[in-house]
């Protein structure tokens, strides 16, 4: 199996719109304004809703009452916007992804858990741009729908040989394909031309201290992903035993006692925020 072949083919499977392209050129435009931003949003309905539903939650807009575009832009700011921009256009890009290997909608919503706990890791250790780590969770397993959906046979292969741990599908990936999903997720990722920071952390979420210079969020995406296998596993191994790496804990400097007080806050904002990047899919939780 050949790691350029897969994303080649996954290239033509699925692919950012244009849009993104576009908001990320006027992004990093310092002569741009925030009219201009706005009126590029306007034109994609699902990503104007999302805005306003991000503005007018309590943590931007506690009167609830932003409905312009252009105002959500400015009192988001750029960093904001480059997050919600890119969870959003990620999400709609797997949108017809389809396998029978897992349940897409646990899968989902084990990686937004992903992500709203290693923000909120991020927030304890006073991480700057704290929201990407949101992005990191939502992307962080993509490279296993791509080989869920593009070598099924081979991905239950290794679905069977995988250990009962949270490792334990990457080591079985590696044995039966060469590579593992953090290899896909990272190389479609970098096909995309995003940013290094986000590759590094999706390869390297199973081992983050090999992350380099991205060791300290890859450690945090690790220990978000292990406070999303105990909450909400969204995976196919039985009666799996989420494990963190110790390295994750040396190089964070954190705890198992933040573990609690990160889980009492995800839940308290896990369906605000799957409403705002995933709305309808609220049904039947609390």
């Amino acid at each position: 199996m050949d790691l350029q072949k897969l994303i080649k083919q996954a290239q033509d499977l699925i692919s950012l719109p244009e849009i993104y392209y576009r908001a990320q050129e006027l992004l990093d435009d310092p002569s741009s304004d925030a009219a201009t931003l706005a009126r590029v949003i306007e034109t994609d309905t699902g990503l104007s809703v999302r805005l306003l539903r991000m503005a007018n939650s309590p943590f931007y807009s506690p009167s609830g009452r932003i409905d312009r575009i252009s105002y959500a832009v400015t009192l988001l700011g750029n960093s904001a916007l480059r997050d919600l921009i890119l969870s959003t256009v990620i999400l709609r890009a797997f949108k017809n992804i389809s396998t029978r290997l897992v349940d897409l909608t646990s899968f989902w919503h084990h990686s937004l858990y992903c992500g709203l706990a290693a923000r909120q890791l991020s927030k304890l250790k006073g991480v700057l741009h704290g929201e990407r780590m949101l992005v990191a969770g939502v992307v962080h397993d993509v490279g296993q729908l791509l080989l869920y959906q593009m070598q099924p046979e081979l991905a239950k292969q290794a679905l069977m040989q995988a250990a009962e741990t949270d490792d334990g599908m990457y080591r079985a990936e590696q044995e039966v394909f060469g590579f593992t999903h953090c290899d896909v997720g990272a190389a479609l990722l970098e096909s995309w031309n995003l940013p290094a920071g986000l590759r590094e952390m999706v390869a390297f979420h199973h081992e983050p201290a090999r992350a380099g210079q991205h060791s300290l969020d890859a450690a945090l995406l690790h220990i978000g992903n292990f406070v999303a296998n105990r909450i909400e596993p969204g995976r196919q191994i039985p009666e799996c035993l989420p494990v963190i790496d110790p390295m994750a804990w040396e190089i964070t400097g954190l705890t198992e006692e933040v573990l609690e007080p990160v889980i009492n806050t995800a839940n308290d904002q896990f369906l605000e925020a799957l409403d705002m990047l995933m709305p309808g899919k609220t049904a039947g939780r609390r």
